[in-house]
């Protein structure tokens, strides 16, 4: 999964599309190609040839140093993802555990490296060079915390026979892993362009980014499906109302008569049916997830952009509580406004996640 964003509410109109890639049927499917994809891929780390003369520190030892705790990881992922593939669902989780401690390693060695780069005379080529992998390095070390989580919880969810979630945070787990190889190859590309004297670094690959997709440094446009499971017309506009936190109260009501049950009509169908509710009334409305909630799994719920630039948030589950009302819901706790992913409507989140992850419509009673 990506960092949390404390920005603000991003602009409607301006967002794009988070994208996924062709479905694949089952998580196995999709770590099998990942183990090949780290084994074709694991002795390809570069180490730089950059040099420069008039550094009072040999640089050599610190490159060297974070390239042999990448090497690490590297071969972390070929044991974890076969651990995966041979359903070895506990032994995978212990590994991914022993994969986060590695990455931290990793990240402290990247630090050491940083700190011994700011106190060098370097030549503008060089800053410039130094800069660009830096950047990379910190997207793969983010790579590997997202992709090792969302293997974990899928270890979890296979373990209790939920293929469903398990296919699901496998999937993420195969795009971030992707992002990770994508980035090693861009540090290795940097290294070549180096080489060459240019100054025409790349950047690190986006957070969406998918290898099975066209790179998005070349990309030209994207076709995005509506997925069938959907009710369409799906949005309805009905009375307008105001964003504004009465109006907003009005329309939770009383909150839900359906009771929560995990896994069925949880967290992210509660969200789902609000946000429509309030976006049919002319409320803008947003669905936020975070992947690690509390240190336990996922989680989901509504964001709302009041008048004056302000926002409240709606933890949609407090009212699953017996003789709590819609009005419990509205927080404005500020860990709500830290999320992974933040989507604009029920079309974004589901080409994220899948459309049977929001399914309000088939399985909600109305108070």
């Amino acid at each position: 999964m990506t960092a949390g964003n404390t920005s603000g509410m991003p602009n409607r109109r301006s967002r794009t599309r988070i994208l996924t890639s062709i479905p694949i049927p089952t998580s196995v499917v999709v770590l099998i190609v990942i183990s090949t994809l780290a084994v074709s891929l694991s002795g390809c780390v570069y180490e730089s040839e950059v040099t420069d003369n008039s550094h009072h520190v040999d640089l050599t030892e610190y490159h060297a140093e974070v390239m042999g705790h990448l090497q690490i990881i590297i071969e972390f992922w070929n044991r974890t993802t076969t651990l995966f593939n041979e359903h070895e669902y506990a032994a995978c989780r212990e590994e991914c555990e022993r994969l986060d401690e590695r990455n931290k390693e990793y990240a402290s060695s990247i630090g050491s490296f940083e700190q011994v780069i700011a106190e060098s005379s370097l030549t503008e080529s060089d800053d410039m060079y130094y800069e660009a992998q830096f950047k990379i390095l910190h997207a793969i070390h983010n790579n590997t915390n997202q992709s090792a989580f969302d293997l974990s919880l899928a270890c979890g969810y296979a373990s209790e026979g939920n293929d469903r979630k398990a296919r699901i945070c496998a999937e993420r787990a195969s795009r971030h892993i992707n992002s990770f190889y994508a980035n090693i190859d861009r540090f290795n590309t940097n290294v070549n362009v180096s080489n060459t004297g240019s100054r025409n670094f790349v950047p690190p690959v986006p957070d969406d980014y998918e290898s099975s997709s066209p790179d998005p440094l070349n990309a030209t446009s994207h076709e995005v499906s509506i997925p069938a499971e959907i009710p369409d017309p799906y949005y309805l506009t009905k009375t307008t109302f105001q964003n504004t936190h009465d109006e907003v109260k009005r329309l939770l009501g009383k909150g839900f008569i359906t009771p929560y049950e995990g896994f069925v009509f949880d967290c992210s169908e509660m969200s789902s049916y609000i946000e429509w509710k309030l976006e049919c009334h002319n409320i803008t409305a947003y669905i936020a997830t975070k992947d690690n909630w509390d240190g336990v799994y996922g989680h989901a719920w509504v964001i709302v952009p009041l008048k004056k630039g302000k926002c409240l948030a709606i933890e949609p589950t407090i009212s699953a509580a017996e003789g709590s009302f819609g009005e419990e819901m509205i927080t404005y706790d500020q860990k709500y406004f830290v999320y992974d992913h933040l989507f604009e409507d029920i079309y974004d989140a589901s080409e994220f996640f899948g459309a049977d992850e929001w399914d309000w419509w088939n399985k909600l009673k109305l108070r």
